[in-house]
């Protein structure tokens, strides 16, 4: 009997080159549901019906968020592809058309919670308190839409140029960003859960333009 084909087993600098790039790329995709849950924390000291009113807006942005996360891997695949052919420039353009279908998409998503809102959480059948809540915190919260999809497609071009590391220096210092923000609009201007809505989406324009920023910067670099 022969002997068996012995796999060849990944080399211990491949292993961590590897997580060298997973391990980032995950804190990435956890952005998002950290920026709920820092606003869950905040707005649960306002009580009960503001909580239920966050819950039932965060239902319908996690569901737009989930539908749009292709912006990311799509870019990744598109970027990835064509930097592996030698062409860097046709992988940066790549990743940019990307991040413009973000920005279209998250403005039409917008453009339709912001008058929808009422009627959108209405079909929840949740008290009437708590769904003109839901509906304060959804409409502001949706202006920062085109910005979190930016943040998609550009952590996309991001991670398939192997740069994993600038988006999560950018995902923490939006949440740290959401967190302070949120204090100051809610305790102390008593904005409410209006405020904590503010706050959440200036973090996502700011962290939208850090990483689009980044990508364009290295377009340049690349003609």
């Amino acid at each position: 009997m022969g002997h068996a084909e012995r796999v060849p087993q990944p080399s211990p600098s491949l292993n961590r080159e590897i997580l060298a790039l997973a391990v980032p790329a995950f804190a990435t995709l956890i952005a998002e549901p950290l920026l709920i849950l820092a606003d869950t924390f905040i707005i649960g000291h306002l009580g009960t019906a503001d909580l239920g009113g966050l819950t039932l807006a965060s239902s319908v942005l996690g569901l737009l968020v989930g539908l749009s996360v292709f912006l990311a891997y799509g870019t990744t695949s598109v970027v990835s592809r064509r930097l592996g052919a030698g062409d860097r420039a046709g992988a940066l353009s790549g990743g940019i058309d990307g991040i413009f279908l973000g920005l279209l998409l998250g403005t039409v998503y917008a453009a339709v919670l912001v008058p929808a809102a009422p009627l959108l959480l209405g079909l929840y059948g949740g008290a009437s308190d708590v769904t003109a809540l839901g509906a304060t915190y959804l409409r502001v919260v949706a202006l920062g839409l085109p910005a979190q999809l930016v943040i998609l497609a550009s952590t996309g071009v991001l991670r398939g140029l192997q740069d994993t590391r600038t988006p999560l220096r950018v995902v923490v210092t939006i949440n740290l960003l959401n967190i302070a923000l949120n204090v100051l609009l809610v305790y102390g201007l008593n904005l409410g859960i209006g405020g904590a809505a503010a706050g959440t989406a200036a973090s996502q324009w700011v962290g939208a333009a850090l990483l689009s920023g980044a990508v364009l910067r290295g377009a340049r670099a690349a003609g």
